[in-house]
């Protein structure tokens, strides 16, 4: 087989080894030092999801804390979803060639590169993928209960990394149900007590962490939200983009025989590409949205002739390579010549970090806060230093809200830093005097300033009190066991 796909496989090599120098070379994002500040602040759960991808960067640390080897765990993903791919295709049909060429269309899209830029969403995709090869496994008997505890095991796994999980669960209990009827009655039981444990350790978080997830995601997340027809049309596109516009155009032609892989695929794809579109008429959809639902995207190709499975692939190849040039060019490219951009601070931010770090050092020795949590997350990362939020209402990355009492700071001087000149507005009402100054490092210009005084008694009443009405404000009909936002500034008030 190996013989018969050797120009596949060699293309397929030539691919990993740049995707190897890009995640390598590419900057570390704001998100992954985001993530990786939850792993050193281990938790059995978190305000903006639940914890999986914090404790697998956790696990990973003990070898390395370098995030080019966090990013290494997305590598490893990608393989594993191919060989998934390949597994629930063979499990349903005879071809395995046609098989192991689905699965390698797969390796050669530009979706595979983009994986190491989606950190949070990397165990999403394993664990679900592996929760559905092992449930399908059950379903055909084989091993019934030792693949039925794996499934449960990985889909719950897969649950404690993004709520998502709960789409595919659905689709695979609707398919389980239609194909296989009452046989499939014991693998749902089975299934659904495992995954319970799991639903449960989510629910005893939240319920004594002011019910951060279900706050984030059904009701921050959903706020000031009005139908748009921009929204829809980017839905659309993603779609198209992660199918290819000549993958879109072969499936039209081809002809989908009846088959259990085919009701597998219409069961997952129909609810959550729905599910989706709805959301859509009221919000942005992004690409990671889609990534829990790539292996089934792909299984779609097995539907085609094998003469059109090679065009595809190579359309694929010819795509991916040009993602591959325009990522180089960004990561290669002189930084001098992006001075003039309003976003150069950002530049200097994200690929001279050291520099920055020099400068925060001669600021001072103490604690420093920032605005938001990309950069006081990059700064804490690379500068090895407690670097906290203040000033922000903004509905992401609230981990600082958990990690920093603010009562601490009253009366206090504090030293603020930001990539934006930090208005004096900001700081009369919470300072007794302050101070700013330019900090110029490679002609990109970043902003300090001293904070005399701090007022919290002031802060309280214009941020923290904004703060609890967005997103500690728990509805009276959730049961509260402990709350550290409301229980510290509020005495335990809703």
């Amino acid at each position: 087989m190996i013989n018969l796909y050797k120009k596949e496989f060699i293309t397929l090599f030539i691919i990993f080894v740049f995707k190897i120098i890009i995640l390598t070379f590419l900057p570390l994002t704001g998100d992954e030092a985001y993530f990786i500040k939850w792993a050193q602040n281990l938790s059995s759960g978190y305000y903006d999801h639940p914890p999986m991808v914090a404790w697998v960067i956790y696990l990973l640390s003990f070898l390395n804390d370098s995030y080019v080897l966090f990013r290494l765990f997305s590598v490893f993903t990608t393989i594993v979803t191919a060989f998934i791919i390949y597994k629930i295709s063979t499990l349903y049909t005879k071809d395995k060639n046609k098989s192991l060429y689905v699965s390698m269309i797969f390796l050669a899209s530009p979706v595979d590169i983009l994986l190491s830029l989606m950190t949070n969403d990397i165990p999403l995709l394993l664990f679900g993928s592996l929760g559905t090869l092992f449930l399908l496994y059950s379903l055909e008997k084989k091993e019934w209960f030792f693949n039925t505890l794996l499934a449960g095991i990985f889909l719950g796994l897969a649950f404690l990394s993004k709520y998502f999980a709960v789409f595919l669960m659905l689709s695979l209990l609707i398919f389980a149900l239609i194909v296989y009827k009452k046989k499939a009655i014991k693998n749902i039981i089975l299934v659904s007590i495992v995954i319970s444990v799991f639903i449960f350790q989510n629910l005893y978080f939240n319920y004594n962490s002011c019910w951060n997830n279900i706050m984030f995601n059904f009701f921050a997340r959903t706020e000031n939200t009005i139908y748009n027809i921009k929204t829809v049309l980017g839905y659309f596109l993603l779609m198209s983009y992660i199918f290819t516009p000549w993958g879109l155009y072969y499936l039209f032609k081809s002809k989908f025989e009846n088959s259990k892989l085919l009701k597998l695929l219409l069961s997952i794809l129909v609810l959550s590409f729905s599910i989706f579109f709805i959301v859509s008429l009221k919000k942005s959809i992004g690409l990671h949205w889609f990534l829990l639902f790539t292996p089934y995207m792909f299984l779609l190709f097995y539907f085609l002739d094998k003469e059109i499975l090679s065009k595809v692939f190579k359309y694929n190849i010819i795509f991916t390579f040009l993602h591959i040039a325009i990522l180089l060019i960004l990561i290669f490219l002189p930084k001098s010549l992006l001075q003039n951009h309003k976003k150069y601070s950002d530049v200097v931010m994200f690929t001279q970090t050291q520099k920055v770090c020099e400068q925060l050092d001669k600021l001072s020795e103490k604690r420093i806060f920032t605005f938001g949590y990309s950069t006081a997350s990059i700064l804490s990362y690379h500068c090895k230093r407690d670097v906290l939020v203040l000033f922000s209402t903004s509905k992401y990355g609230r981990l600082d809200d958990k990690l920093l009492d603010v009562r601490e700071l009253k009366n206090k001087d504090i030293i603020l830093f930001d990539k934006k000149e930090i208005k004096a507005k900001t700081l009369e009402n919470v300072c007794t005097t302050f101070s700013t100054k330019q900090i110029d490092i490679n002609k990109a210009k970043f902003y300090s300033a001293e904070c005399k005084n701090f007022k919290y008694d002031m802060y309280k009443k214009l941020y923290l009190d904004i703060q609890k009405e967005k997103f500690y404000n728990i509805p009276d009909w959730l049961p509260i066991g402990e709350c550290y936002f409301n229980d510290r500034y509020y005495n335990g008030e809703r």
